[in-house]
C-alpha cells in the first residue's frame, strides 16, 4: 500500500488538510457526498501480449472468461473481477481503471449526481450494458456500476457466462483489498473524493498516506493527501487482492515455484518483470505492533509487463499487526 511522501509535501498541504471535511471538528456541518459506494468492483489492466498474460494469471488465480480481447478473472464468488485486455498498438502496458459499486445505481440518475457535484460523467454502452465512467483530478479512470455488475450482459452487467474449470490455481483469491494511487496534488484529490464519495479514513501509513474505506468490508482506496508534485506520473500504482491464511513465506515460495524471482525490498533497481518481494512495514508507518515487532509483511509481485500487484490476508485493512488487520 506504500508510496513515497516527503515532510515538505506534508507541511505544504497542512492548511488544506485541516480544512477538509474529513478532519472537521465534531458537530461541524459536512457537505453531502454525491454518491454512496459499496465495494471495489474491478481492476482493469492493459498488457502487451494477452495470451501470455492470461496464461500467467491463470496459473496464479484461475481460469478467465474470455470476452473478445479481454480476459475476466472472477475474484472470490464474484461479481467482482480482475480484467486483462490487449493493449492497443502503440500503447503502454499498465492499469486502465478501477471500479466501484454504488447504492441505487441508475445510469442516468447516477451520472446526473456526478455532474451535479461538478465532475464529468460518461455513459457508454457495451453490448447493451450501460457503463458509467468518471475520472479524478489526475484523470485516473473510475467505473461506477450496480452492486451486481460483473462485466456480464443485461442492463446491470450481471448476467455472467459460466466460469470455466481448468486446473487448480495457486491462490484462492477472495476480495479486492485496495488500489493505491499515485496522485499529484493531495488536497485536490482529497477534495474530489470527499465531494464525490464522502469516504472516511480507515487507516494511515505515515502522516499523509491514507487508506479511505469504500463502504462494506475492508475495501479501500489509498492516496497521498499531502503530495504536491505537478510532474508526478499519476495513475494506479498497484492493486491488492486478498487470500485466506496469508503467510508471506508460503506465498513467496509459491510465486517462486511459478517462475517469479524473489528480490530484496527497497532496491528499486532490482524490480523487473516476474519478480516478487516483501516489505516489513514498521511502526513509523503504522506497521508491526507490540506483539509483532518484525513489522507488518506486505507482499508485491510484478507481472510479465512489470505491472505491480499486492497480495495480503483477508483481514488486511492497511493497519498494524501480523496481517495488517489492526485499524482504528
Amino acid at each position: 500500500m506504500n508510496q513515497d511522501f516527503s515532510r515538505r509535501n506534508f507541511i505544504a498541504a497542512g492548511t488544506a488538510l485541516m480544512a477538509s471535511p474529513l478532519l472537521a471538528a465534531p458537530g461541524m456541518a459536512q457537505t453531502r457526498s454525491a454518491l454512496t459506494t459499496r465495494r471495489l468492483n474491478n481492476v482493469m489492466i492493459a498488457v502487451s501480449d494477452l495470451d501470455k498474460s492470461a496464461a500467467f494469471y491463470q496459473k496464479l488465480i484461475g481460469a478467465p472468461v474470455m470476452q473478445g480481447n479481454t480476459a475476466i478473472f472472477r475474484i472470490g464468488d464474484g461479481p467482482h473481477f480482475f480484467g486483462v485486455t490487449q493493449m492497443p498498438n502503440g500503447g503502454t502496458p499498465g492499469f486502465l481503471s478501477y471500479g466501484l459499486t454504488v447504492d441505487n445505481f441508475d445510469p442516468a440518475k447516477t451520472a446526473k449526481s456526478v455532474t451535479a457535484a461538478g465532475f464529468k460523467a460518461d455513459v457508454i454502452m457495451r453490448d447493451g450494458t450501460p457503463e458509467l465512467w468518471t475520472a479524478d483530478p489526475d484523470n485516473i479512470k473510475i467505473q461506477l456500476q450496480h452492486t451486481a455488475y460483473g462485466h456480464g450482459s443485461g442492463p446491470l452487467g450481471a448476467v455472467l457466462p459460466p466460469q470455466p474449470l481448468r486446473g487448480k490455481p495457486a491462490f484462492n483469491l477472495k476480495t479486492i483489498s485496495h488500489v493505491t494511487l499515485t496522485n499529484s496534488n493531495g488536497p485536490r484529490s482529497l477534495d474530489f473524493y470527499t465531494k464525490m464519495f464522502g469516504w472516511e479514513v480507515q487507516s494511515k501509513q505515515g502522516p499523509t498516506q491514507w487508506c479511505f474505506t469504500v463502504g462494506e468490508g475492508l475495501d479501500c482506496v489509498v492516496f497521498n493527501v499531502g503530495v504536491n508534485n505537478p510532474s508526478a506520473k499519476a495513475g494506479i500504482n498497484h492493486a491488492c487482492f486478498t487470500l485466506p491464511a496469508f503467510d508471506a513465506n508460503t506465498v513467496m515460495n509459491i510465486l517462486s515455484d511459478n517462475g517469479l524471482e524473489p528480490i530484496e525490498y527497497g532496491n528499486n533497481a532490482l524490480i523487473k518483470p516476474l519478480t516478487c518481494r516483501v516489505r516489513l512495514r514498521q511502526r513509523a508507518n503504522n506497521g508491526g505492533s507490540p506483539t509483532h515487532a518484525l513489522g507488518t509483511p506486505e507482499l508485491y509481485f510484478n507481472d510479465p509487463d512489470n505491472i505491480a500487484m499486492q497480495l495480503q490476508d483477508i483481514a488486511y485493512c492497511g493497519g498494524s499487526g501480523a496481517q495488517g488487520e489492526i485499524c482504528p
